[in-house]
């Protein structure tokens, strides 16, 4: 594996890898999960979020999926992220008629109408009274598209986490990014090509903001996709463990509070 980054990064835990997909170092939260609605101006969206069942309050975290939907593995994150300390929504940017497994069309309907739904999810969080001003979006794919433009069109943005988003349709504002930045890709993606990450690593290298690009060799973007036959379980496991700590570092998520009982107190 090489980094190219806009500052060092800790060296890689091989044995906290081995450990597993999503293993944390961070105390969990228990926490509440389900589907809601969400307004998206005269449109009702359906989403899956989860947060901590009790304390005080949390930074917020919108997922915004690939063109392969709001599947288990999304819903699964939107967990994992709640029981790190975030309050987590992940809308289904499809809407519930959309219908077909034709995935150029769900990319292109993604990136068409995403940038609304994810607005609405992130007006969600900073309106819910359990949420602080820390927000942070993490999208993979076509939703890591989406996530660039979050990155350049919404000021309060903290963080932005991209899995395998096209650089390409944003090199030329990358260097007027504002949100601390850390994108994962794959070299031998067919459509993102080391060309496009050498334009992106020297326009975020005239960026104000921090940023960071881990690329991966011999994989492609869908490297983290358990479906995909592509699916690298190494590499999955280390870009988790690096997206958690950069999140937990800027966005600063609360641990939970541990009551112990009078005996166990020494």
């Amino acid at each position: 594996m090489y980094r190219r980054e806009g500052e060092d990064s800790p060296p890689m835990d091989e044995q906290a890898i081995r450990e597993g997909l999503y293993e944390t170092p961070f105390i969990q939260h228990r926490i509440t999960s389900g589907y809601i609605r969400i307004m998206d101006g005269a449109h009702s969206l359906p989403a899956f979020w989860a947060h901590p069942q009790i304390g005080g309050s949390f930074p917020g975290l919108v997922l915004i999926h690939s063109e392969r939907g709001l599947n288990n593995q999304i819903r699964i994150r939107v967990r994992r992220f709640a029981e790190l300390g975030y309050y987590v929504i992940a809308p289904e940017l499809f809407g519930a008629t959309f219908n077909t497994n034709d995935l150029e069309i769900c990319r292109a309907a993604l990136c068409k109408g995403g940038d609304s739904a994810v607005s609405s999810a992130l007006q969600v969080l900073r309106t819910h009274n359990r949420v602080n001003r820390r927000l942070g979006v993490v999208g993979w794919g076509a939703g890591g598209e989406v996530a660039f433009r979050m990155a350049l069109t919404q000021p309060d943005l903290r963080a932005v986490v991209i899995f395998g988003g096209n650089p390409q349709p944003f090199l030329s504002e990358l260097h007027n990014d504002q949100a601390a930045i850390l994108a994962f890709y794959g070299d031998d993606d067919p459509e993102v090509t080391p060309v496009m990450l050498n334009q992106m690593w020297k326009e975020l290298a005239q960026s104000k903001a921090r940023w960071q690009m881990i690329v991966y060799p011999n994989v492609a973007n869908n490297f983290k996709d358990e479906e995909s036959p592509r699916y690298h379980p190494y590499y999955a496991a280390d870009a988790w463990r690096r997206c958690t700590e950069f999140l937990h570092e800027i966005l600063e998520p609360p641990a939970p509070t541990i009551h112990l009982k009078t005996d166990e107190v020494t």
